[in-house]
Parts: structure tokens; C-alpha cells; sequence
């Protein structure tokens, strides 16, 4: 009786679990019919499992920069990057604004120099330049870190984004 009831039960569950399968999107416009739904799109590239996009800092040099969800700041860049839009002529003193306790992500908290910077722009698919005005950017002390575009920059670019695996692509919906 007990093997019965036993067996009765483990039927229930495999059948219970075959009506609750995940069904995963593909990361992929198939057809092109879903890329018209989105305003444009920003090529990025895969390094150590980040994703890396091209960011032009107040009008002036390229550099590379991980695409971070999980940063709250909008921007954060290391000395040497801060030190070129000196050189540049497009950072000054009186670019900042204030200093800032950041929470990072091993748990230390650390004090950042926070500027404004005057724009920063991606470059799309088809040459585009998409500018932001007035980006607060926290300063890293640490010459060698990476570039990190956080949340608040990709929420100001456009109502929603999706990252597309297949082909390597940010789309961003206006």
C-alpha cells in the first residue's frame, strides 16, 4: 500500500513539473520585427565576462567602459581617465561638486571626489552620437580601475534597454 501511495505521489510530481518548465526568450531578433521596437542600439564587447561600451567623456577622448547595473553612481573613473580630460582642457576644479561616501562592493566604504562632467555620449550602430549633460562622476584614486557606466546613465538614455547576446548589441526603447 505504502509503495503504491509512493509511487502514485512521484507520478503527480514529475507530471506537476513537466507543465512547469521555464521557457526562455532567445537573445536574438530572428526576424528583425522586434529591432524596429527599439530607437537605437549600442555595440558593446565581452571581456572577462564584463560588457564593455565605447564612452566619449565632455567632448573628448574614447575610452572603454564596463556596463555596470549593479553601480549606483552614475559614473565612476579612475584617475588616469580624470587626468587626460585635465590635460584635455575639458575638467577643471571647478568641475567639482562635492565629496561622497561610496559603498563598494566587497562592503568597504570609500571617499570619492565627486565632478560634473559636462557630457558624456555612445556612439550607436549607425554613427549617432547619444549625449547626456551634467554627469556626475566619482573619481577613483586607484589608476588601473575600469570605467564603470552605472544604472543612473543607462536609465537617462532610454526607458528601457536590453542587452542582446546574439549579436552583440545594447537596444535602447526611447
Amino acid at each position: 500500500m505504502k509503495k503504491i501511495v509512493f509511487l502514485s505521489l512521484a507520478i503527480v510530481l514529475v507530471l506537476c513539473s513537466c507543465e512547469n518548465k521555464k521557457v526562455y526568450r532567445p537573445s536574438h531578433f530572428p526576424d528583425g520585427q522586434n529591432k524596429r521596437n527599439f530607437s537605437f542600439a549600442i555595440p558593446y564587447s565581452e571581456k572577462n565576462n564584463s560588457i564593455f561600451v565605447r564612452i566619449r567623456l565632455n567632448g573628448g577622448p574614447q575610452f572603454e567602459g564596463i556596463w555596470d547595473s549593479g553601480c549606483s553612481v552614475p559614473l565612476k573613473i579612475s584617475n588616469l581617465e580624470a587626468s587626460s580630460l585635465v590635460k584635455n582642457g575639458t575638467l577643471s576644479q571647478s568641475d567639482y561638486q562635492s565629496s561622497l561616501p561610496i559603498k563598494v562592493a566587497n562592503g568597504a566604504t570609500n571617499e570619492y571626489a565627486v565632478y560634473v562632467l559636462k557630457s558624456i555620449s555612445f556612439v550607436d550602430e549607425d554613427g549617432m552620437e547619444h549625449t547626456l549633460s551634467n554627469i556626475p562622476a566619482v573619481i577613483d584614486d586607484n589608476v588601473g580601475t575600469d570605467i564603470l557606466i552605472g544604472l543612473p546613465v543607462m536609465q537617462a538614455l532610454g526607458d528601457s534597454h536590453e542587452v542582446s547576446q546574439y549579436d552583440q548589441f545594447i537596444y535602447f526603447k526611447e
